[in-house]
C-alpha cells in the first residue's frame, strides 16, 4: 500500500480532516502526523505555512489559518491535548508555540494586526484563553476613533498558566512566571520569577521557580 493511502486510512480511523488550499504549505513530519487524533486542519488564503515540529502529540483540536503570508509554527515535542488554535482575517502575522511546551486544554486567537509568541518548556492547564483582540469595535464616543486595536501577546520560556487563565491582548509574561487559577492577565510584567494571581492579575510573590514534577 502506497504512503498515501496509508496516511488516508490513518486519517480516517483517527478522525482527522485535513483541507489545504493551493498555494499554502504544511509541514508536517511523520513522527507528528502519526499521533495526530481528531484533528481538524484548515489551512486557506495565499502564502500561508503551518509548520510542526517532530513528535508533536496533538488531539482532540481544530486549527484555522487564512488571511495572507501567515504563521502557525509548533515547536518540537509539543502536546496540545485540546482546544483550537485560528489565525484569521489578517496578514503577516504569526502564532508561535516554543519546543517542549505542554497545553491541557486551550484557545489560541488571532483576527486582527497582532501575533502570538509562546516560548519553549511552558505549562498550561485547561480552559485557558489567549486572545490578541476583543473581537468587536469600542469607539471613542465624540471622534468615532477605535480605541480598542489588537496588541501582540508575548509569553516567554517556562510559563505555567494555571486552569481557566485569560490572557488579553499586550500581555507580556517573563520566565519562571507562574498564573493562578481564574486569573484575568493584562499588561507587560517586567519580572520574572514571580507569581500572578488575580483579576486582574498582579504579583503576589516575588523570587520562585516552578518544576513539572510535586519535589
Amino acid at each position: 500500500m502506497s504512503i498515501r493511502l496509508l496516511t488516508r486510512a490513518r486519517n480516517l480511523i483517527y478522525k482527522n480532516r485535513l483541507v489545504i488550499k493551493a498555494g499554502n504549505h504544511l509541514r508536517l513530519p511523520f513522527s507528528t502526523e502519526r499521533a495526530m487524533k481528531r484533528v481538524t486542519l484548515k489551512l486557506g488564503g495565499k502564502n500561508n505555512r503551518i509548520v510542526f515540529g517532530e513528535h508533536v502529540l496533538i488531539g482532540d483540536c481544530e486549527i484555522r489559518l487564512d488571511g495572507d503570508n501567515n504563521l502557525i509554527e509548533v515547536g518540537d515535542h509539543v502536546r496540545f491535548k485540546f482546544g483550537k488554535i485560528y489565525l484569521r482575517h489578517t496578514s503577516g502575522q504569526h502564532i508561535r508555540i516554543g519546543a517542549g511546551t505542554t497545553v491541557e486544554g486551550a484557545y489560541l486567537l488571532v483576527d486582527e494586526a497582532a501575533s502570538i509568541t509562546i516560548g519553549a518548556d511552558c505549562m498550561f492547564s485547561t480552559d485557558i484563553n489567549i486572545r490578541t483582540g476583543d473581537k468587536h469595535s469600542i469607539l471613542d464616543a465624540d471622534t468615532g476613533e477605535r480605541i480598542n486595536v489588537a496588541q501582540d501577546i508575548n509569553i516567554a520560556d517556562r510559563v505555567w498558566l494555571g486552569r481557566s487563565v485569560q490572557v488579553l491582548k499586550g500581555t507580556v509574561l517573563r520566565s519562571e512566571t507562574v498564573v493562578g487559577t481564574c486569573s484575568l492577565v493584562s499588561g507587560s510584567f517586567d519580572e520574572g520569577n514571580c507569581v500572578l494571581a488575580g483579576v486582574p492579575a498582579r504579583i503576589v510573590r516575588r523570587g520562585i521557580r516552578w518544576d513539572r514534577e510535586l519535589l
